[in-house]
């Protein structure tokens, strides 16, 4: 059953509908404890002053509240510590030590993902501007087989990419490399000799390497000797093919 009495407050501020207005004044008739409590509310209520002034916002207040935000690093004076206080405790109420550690967790992910996404889109932008310089051929050396590898041929090219140098050899018809044998690359200038690598020609006799030359290199000839074995610094096997 409803309580009428409940309705004394509303009544006061005059909420009530016209009907549940007309049935609290039949029930304030017959209520001792609503009459009094009536007399005493109504005093208070229409004491209270309806004549606000509207104050407009200080132009400082935007300065103030981004000083509050920015100035984070500056010392802090105990009354500044005081004002923020209540703003960090409303934030401990808010957020568990959990939510707040993954909350944490994620802001930085994201950082960490944004970031990452900038060098990306700046090394795509690197590399869609780069202009890759083709690779040309400067030079063609002939090599011709002798003694034991007679009936092999053999090609290097010197070919230029922008400021690297590389010459790259290709043999057709070499003899088939024993044991531990490998067929060494010599590079001749003034009668000393760089080593260019080694290689095993397969099954048919052909066989391919490449050299990077090391910057401003020069050479007069090209040698091959067939090495007992790889590494050696100088040559100790028989020379098969060469350009002179």
């Amino acid at each position: 059953m409803e309580n009428k009495c409940d309705n004394l407050s509303l009544y006061i501020i005059d909420e009530l509908t016209e009907y549940e207005k007309h049935q609290f004044e039949r029930h304030l008739k017959t209520c001792l404890n609503c009459q009094n409590e009536v007399d005493s509310l109504q005093n208070t209520w229409q004491r209270l002053s309806y004549d606000f002034k509207e104050v407009d916002v200080p132009k400082s207040l935007k300065s103030e509240v981004m000083d509050f935000i920015f100035h984070e690093s500056e010392p802090q004076t105990q009354d500044m510590k005081d004002k923020k206080q209540p703003f960090f405790n409303l934030l401990a109420k808010q957020f568990s030590p959990l939510s707040f550690g993954i909350t944490a967790f994620l802001v930085i992910g994201l950082i960490g993902i944004l970031w990452s996404n900038f060098h990306l889109r700046n090394t795509i932008t690197a590399l869609e501007n780069k202009v890759i310089s083709p690779s040309q051929i400067v030079r063609t050396y002939h090599l011709k087989g002798q003694d034991l590898a007679s009936s092999a041929n053999g090609i290097a090219y010197l070919l230029q990419e922008g400021r690297n140098t590389s010459l790259v050899i290709e043999l057709t018809n070499m003899p088939m490399a024993r044991n531990e044998e490998v067929y060494q690359v010599w590079l001749l200038k003034n009668g000393t000799r760089q080593n260019a690598g080694t290689l095993k020609p397969d099954q048919n006799g052909n066989g391919i390497i490449s050299y990077r030359l090391p910057e401003n290199y020069l050479f007069d000839d090209i040698g091959i000797t067939l090495e007992p074995s790889p590494h050696n610094t100088q040559p100790k096997g028989e020379k098969v093919m060469g350009t002179s």
